[in-house]
């Protein structure tokens, strides 16, 4: 365990292991035929323990997800962090070198041409940082309407169990804006519907935005409208909230680290 401003972290790579059961139909788009298990943590992101919503997407809408916007986040906004923790990768590639970005050793202060970043190192030898973005609280909970990304804030997440060591080395992760959040909605709205049902919540709009009938997902996705502290016991947390009619989730993601937190709107109550 070690300090980090005040706050100590576990640096612990587990998270709840829990399966909820089938719902009996697809949670995206409602068919009850070739169904498949649905990650709320995604593999990509998990690391000890398993959260399994059992037969709870069709292979169509899983495979959307997939190829729309979760590899892309694999690949890009999550690459290294992924790697540097050792999460768990597909079949396909666990027996082969985890894949970083390109390094460069030129020092900040140089030119830098295109080429500069064409070094490679080691999952391990890696610098154990993961940069993230977090955007103002989400649209509709601000009263506010979205069209893009507003105001945000950078961080860094020291993922070592030791003090970073200044080198002349430089990294240039890979980020494209929104992607993380996507994915982070989609591991809210699994949550929210495995804990508390499918009738449980009128979730049509960020249905929509899942599955790419809308784009504004700043009008979902942000940091907290209030910020608290939060129990940093697991990899990643979920915590429902309720803002007036409307309830949401906050996924922490690598909260034993000491992460970002983000709200996601999930919908109002359905009245039964």
């Amino acid at each position: 365990m070690s300090g980090d401003k005040g706050h100590y972290v576990l640096r612990s790579k587990a998270i709840e292991a829990r399966r909820y059961p089938s719902p009996g139909r697809c949670i995206f788009c409602g068919v009850s035929s070739n169904l498949t298990d649905e990650h709320i943590v995604p593999r990509a992101l998990s690391g000890t323990g398993e959260m399994i919503f059992e037969d709870a997407s069709c292979k169509e809408c899983n495979s959307y997800a997939n190829r729309t916007y979760e590899q892309k986040a694999w690949e890009n906004d999550f690459v290294g962090v992924r790697h540097i923790l050792e999460l768990k990768q597909n079949s396909r590639r666990r027996k082969g070198e985890r894949r970083m970005p390109k390094v460069s050793f030129r020092q900040s202060s140089s030119p830098e041409p295109p080429h500069a970043f064409i070094d490679t190192l080691p999952a391990k030898s890696y610098p154990p940082v993961y940069s993230f973005v977090v955007h103002e609280p989400a649209g509709r909970l601000v009263g506010v309407e979205r069209d893009g990304a507003s105001s945000l804030i950078l961080g860094d997440l020291h993922l070592g169990s030791k003090n970073i060591v200044p080198t002349p080395l430089q990294t240039r992760m890979p980020m494209i804006m929104g992607l993380t959040e996507m994915v982070v909605a989609k591991m809210a709205y699994c949550y929210a519907i495995a804990e508390r049902g499918l009738n449980a919540f009128d979730a049509t709009d960020l249905l929509d935005l899942l599955m790419g009938r809308r784009d504004d997902i700043f009008n979902f996705v942000g940091r907290p409208v209030e910020d608290e502290h939060l129990a940093m016991l697991r990899l990643h947390k979920f915590y429902f909230r309720k803002r007036g009619d409307i309830t949401t989730v906050i996924v922490h993601l690598f909260a034993s680290f000491g992460g970002p937190k983000h709200e996601v709107v999930i919908g109002p109550d359905r009245q039964l």
